[in-house]
């Protein structure tokens, strides 16, 4: 993807250490999904509670070395804009015959946070911003990494991570997108949601 940054470098390492710190190992467990590459969640949490979801606007993360020109910055931040868009358009599609979508926290409503590791303007064999260093999960060039939380919306209490690289090769610049390809990585990820979702409620 090629838009603006919203995240923060700390984000990312806060993404970081709660895959790898050994005291969050006690909270949040790893569990095996042959769907996302990494997948944690807090011990205890019944998950068949919730039937409502929350959808945060996306955001990015781009090599803080590629800096915009004043004008690509605004197709940019116009082209994050229609990722917020289409991604929220395709959760929704996704889950919400079942799940209803809402702007209000409740007791009964799971909060869904997302953010993107963009390196689509990678060069093929180039080395990853050392920024990256520290992150677990799988980035590489010319894919988008997604990074989502799962969270109580009430409380904000963290109950679920994930991360998962991108299928699909999309490579550009920061002011050119390939939406079908963007659009074929966000339709999995609603896919692998919505069937997850659909197996906490049959637990619960």
């Amino acid at each position: 993807m090629n838009f603006a940054s919203k995240t923060l470098l700390t984000s990312l390492l806060a993404a970081a250490l709660a895959f790898a710190c050994t005291h969050t190992v006690n909270v949040y467990r790893y569990q095996y999904d042959s769907t996302l590459d990494e997948v944690y969640f807090k011990e205890g949490v019944d998950f068949s509670k919730y039937h409502q979801i929350m959808i945060d606007d996306i955001s990015v993360w781009r090599p803080s070395a590629h800096v915009l020109s004043k004008e690509d910055a605004v197709i940019a931040r116009a082209n994050l804009a229609k990722a917020q868009d289409l991604f929220r358009k395709t959760v929704s599609d996704a889950v919400a015959d079942r799940y209803p979508i809402t702007t209000r926290a409740g007791a009964d409503v799971l909060r869904v946070q997302v953010e993107f590791i963009d390196l689509r303007a990678l060069a093929p064999g180039e080395e990853l911003p050392t920024d990256l260093n520290r992150l677990r999960f799988r980035t590489q060039p010319g894919h988008i990494t997604m990074i989502a939380r799962l969270l109580d919306s009430r409380s904000g209490e963290q109950l679920a991570r994930a991360a998962d690289l991108g299928k699909q090769e999309s490579r550009g610049s920061y002011t050119l997108v390939d939406w079908e390809a963007i659009a074929s990585d966000f339709d999995y990820w609603a896919r692998v949601f919505r069937s997850w979702l659909d197996r906490m409620q049959a637990q619960g």
